[in-house]
């Protein structure tokens, strides 16, 4: 059975029950027992008998706030029959229909009428959080950048606004969830996730939908999306965000040649406000840098020093250096050379893990190719449409997207390729794919190691920096042969980059010219925050009069 039939019987079964542990409810509140058994419409008149506004159904339908507001009207419902204790409410809301069956069929069981509602700060509390969760799931969402893959366009420890309805607002495939929560409860060990509790029912799945956006994804664009080979979530709206810019949309040609990138032939457009970072190695006279000297020039920049292949020189290695700071180190006048850290032609970049097999997750794409960072491609971005012709040679760069992204079985018998078990050498590509890398390029897990981001995996583009905190997470980075370091400047130093606050990404305007819109915000919380006093002031003299 597909998806929408088990919707379908769980539908129905859960509409019998309710008819068969409330008509008699419905009678005692003056309405016909048949009301309880008809869809939707039951739902309806319940909101009805418990006296609030019939709009409340549209967000019973809702993904995520709908189980809260289902919560919410049941335990209303049950206290217009005088079942209005914390033990009351704690039962329907655990074993909803033997509770309400407890109450139907009870001889005591009285219809109170309308009851008098005090406010009180649960159930604000409980109206704020279906209010948020509205605004996080379907319009703007924060989001945290805990590592340095897009530096110095992003920094580690920016916190964004990410705009959901620039490409179409995704309608969330997992329904029942806890608010404001990706995929894991934060209890526990969190350097392993894999020993959490979700914070999402996997189980129940809606199908991918997007609502029409005011545009697509366009080249240059810096964008939010989901982890495409995430191995802990299946489910495409849990899978952990990430954010890169889009290099490569469908149909683009993208090659990589000694760490440069072209696209459909050409050198990559590369935008104002792009800080694109490159690693060096920095060569020195026996002096070396002070750790203190890099910290006054750069503010922080990661970089770990090493044994120098030349006699009476010191060797530092930078994690990323834009073309800016580069030019500072360069005339340092300890430094005696630079040199761009380049991987060379037809070395392949593998990891191999503990047990002796190809890590996928931090190796090159597809495995099968002798590229690397470095010297990568050409490769052709999957469009919706595109008959691909199956070989050996190129199947291991399609098998996510005929399998993982598609969802049809693949299989292999000698040289025939078998798709949901019919003999085929072609497959036609079912949605749009994008081709993702960080502003850091020798730092950052993108495309070249997760290949293609399918077009459902898309979330959403960042809005503005609403605040910047250095040193809040530690910049992590691995050497060119994957190790991590622990060099200097491994963790920068604690503070609040005020600079950064309020202004706004892809304007493809210089860093110096953006705007910062943190005067503007600080001029309304006083408007609101005074309007708010003279109105309770207000309110307070008209009281007392």
């Amino acid at each position: 059975m597909n998806l929408l039939q088990y919707y379908l019987i769980f539908g129905i079964i859960t509409n019998i029950l309710y008819f068969l542990t409330t008509w008699k409810l419905f009678q005692k509140a003056g309405r016909k027992a048949w009301e309880s058994l008809i869809p939707v419409y039951n739902l309806l008149v319940t909101i009805k008998i418990i006296h609030r506004p019939w709009w409340w159904i549209f967000i019973v339908f809702i993904p995520i706030v709908g189980p809260i507001m289902t919560i919410i009207i049941l335990v209303d419902f049950i206290s217009h029959y005088n079942r209005r204790s914390w033990m009351d409410a704690l039962l329907v809301v655990l074993f909803s229909f033997i509770f309400l069956a407890y109450i139907n069929y009870s001889p005591q069981t009285k219809y109170i009428g309308k009851i008098e509602r005090k406010e009180t700060l649960i159930s604000a509390v409980l109206f704020a959080v279906i209010f948020a969760t509205v605004i996080h799931t379907f319009i703007i969402q924060p989001f945290t950048i805990p590592t340095g893959s897009m530096e110095r366009t992003l920094l580690v420890g920016d916190f964004l606004f990410v705009n959901k309805i620039k490409y179409g607002i995704r309608l969330p495939m997992t329904p029942v969830a806890l608010p404001f929560l990706q995929n894991k409860i934060p209890l526990g060990d969190s350097s392993k996730p894999q020993h959490q509790t979700n914070s999402y029912i996997d189980n129940i799945r809606l199908p991918y939908f997007r609502l029409p956006g005011w545009t697509d994804v366009k080249r240059g664009d810096i964008v939010v999306f989901n982890y495409p080979t995430d191995s802990l979530h299946t489910a495409i709206d849990r899978k952990d965000p990430y954010v890169k810019r889009a290099v490569g949309v469908p149909g683009d040609i993208l090659e990589i040649k000694d760490a440069n990138l072209y696209v459909n032939g050409k050198p990559e457009n590369i935008k104002k406000d792009e800080e694109q970072q490159r690693r060096y190695n920095v060569y020195t006279n026996e002096s070396g840098i002070s750790p203190k000297k890099i910290d006054d020039l750069l503010g922080y920049a990661p970089y770990f020093e090493t044994q120098s292949e030349i006699r009476d020189k010191r060797k530092y290695t930078f994690e990323g250096l834009t073309t800016e700071n580069l030019n500072l180190i360069k005339n340092l006048n300890t430094v005696d050379s630079v040199a761009q850290d380049i991987a060379k032609v037809g070395v392949q970049d593998l990891r191999i893990n503990a047990y002796g097999k190809i890590d996928s997750a931090q190796s090159i794409f597809p495995i099968t190719k002798h590229w690397n960072r470095s010297q990568y491609g050409p490769i052709q971005i999957p469009r919706k449409g595109d008959v691909i012709h199956l070989n050996h040679e190129n199947i291991e760069q399609y098998r996510d997207i005929i399998t993982r992204y598609e969802n049809n079985d693949l299989k292999i018998v000698g040289n025939q390729f078998y798709i949901n078990g019919t003999p085929t050498d072609n497959y036609t590509i079912k949605q749009n794919y994008y081709w993702m890398m960080g502003d850091n390029r020798d730092n950052s897990l993108d495309s070249r190691y997760f290949g293609y981001v399918p077009e459902n995996h898309i979330i959403g583009s960042p809005v503005f920096t609403w605040l910047s905190i250095q040193g809040l997470f530690e910049n992590t980075f691995k050497t060119p042969s994957g190790e991590k370091v622990d060099g200097y400047g491994h963790k920068a130093k604690f503070k609040i980059r005020w600079d950064r606050m309020f202004k706004i990404p892809n304007t493809d305007t210089l860093p110096k010219d953006k705007t910062s819109y943190l005067p503007y915000f600080i001029v309304l919380l006083i408007a609101y925050f005074s309007y708010d006093y003279f109105k309770k002031k207000k309110k307070k003299k008209l009281k007392n009069q």
